[in-house]
């Protein structure tokens, strides 16, 4: 478990990061990275020894906060809806963590990208993508696919092409991640 500490001139705050995606700690670091170089973090570091900002875990079974829980201020999940309309987060999420107090509880933030993580980039780049699970050849990675010669091993390379001030106002997703950072 590695964990991120934010640092400001008031503050020290430790958040861990999870997301279930093989390439989405690369693109999260990135993605971090640039929200810090072009001013939407400011008064802050991220840092976790040597790097920075510190490697995110990718993770499938999210009952893994568990043990780290009591180390950190907030724990962040990313996860994909799927295209699942019937997206439940008390079944996908909580019903995984069993009882938690409710001091550890209110650390937790989960953040699931409709219907993946891959919208943020469909939203930056103006691209037309299904949110509804309707339609799974318009889901976002295979716009992508389609229009950008597209493949999950890229997508940290991607990061670079968000378009922050677009997904603020347009991605509910994005715009939580941002406020779990920046408050």
């Amino acid at each position: 478990m590695r964990i991120i500490k934010l640092e400001d001139k008031t503050e020290i705050l430790k958040i861990a990061i999870y997301i279930e995606d093989t390439y989405g700690p690369g693109f999260i670091r990135k993605v971090i990275n640039h929200l810090i170089k072009e001013g939407y973090i400011k008064n802050r570091r991220f840092k976790y020894r040597k790097e920075t900002p510190a490697l995110i875990e990718k993770c499938h079974n999210v009952r893994k906060v568990k043990p780290v829980i009591r180390e950190v201020d907030r724990i962040l999940i990313i996860i994909d809806k799927e295209n699942t309309y019937n997206y439940d987060e008390d079944k996908e999420i909580w019903g995984h963590l069993g009882r938690l107090k409710d001091e550890d509880r209110s650390k937790i933030v989960v953040i699931a990208t409709e219907p993946e993580i891959e919208e943020w980039i469909c939203i930056s780049l103006g691209m037309e993508f299904d949110r509804t699970g309707y339609n799974t050849n318009n889901k976002p990675s295979k716009v992508l696919k389609r229009e950008e010669d597209y493949k999950k091993e890229k997508l940290e390379d991607f990061a670079d092409k968000l378009d922050f001030k677009k997904l603020l106002a347009e991605s509910e997703s994005f715009k939580l991640f941002y406020e779990s950072l920046t408050t």
